[in-house]
């Protein structure tokens, strides 16, 4: 479970009924309440956003793989690990 620091807002959104039923299953499976599903996914889906905006910015050689990690926020270490697991042609030399 990821734990969430800062301040909360509400924001509102219509979803399907499967997704709502898919969210109240998660909820009882892991025992906490539908927003704490909510919350975790959505933090999943943001920093894996992050993370193909960070891809993507260095495979068009639009910024350094230094600047990409910050990005994505994860360790230099981390986001070359990265690029070579989703095989960047950036990372090869011509």
């Amino acid at each position: 479970m990821v734990k969430m620091i800062g301040e909360y807002v509400t924001i509102s959104a219509r979803i399907q009924r499967s997704q709502a039923e898919e969210v109240e299953r998660l909820a009882a499976k892991m025992g906490v309440n539908r927003s704490t599903v909510i919350r975790e996914l959505l933090s999943t889906v943001l920093q894996e956003q992050k993370l193909m905006e960070a891809l993507e910015l260095v495979r068009a050689r639009k910024t350094t793989v230094w600047k990409a990690a910050e990005v994505a926020v994860v360790t230099y270490r981390e986001m070359l690990d990265l690029l070579k697991m989703h095989n960047s042609r950036c990372l090869k030399r011509n």
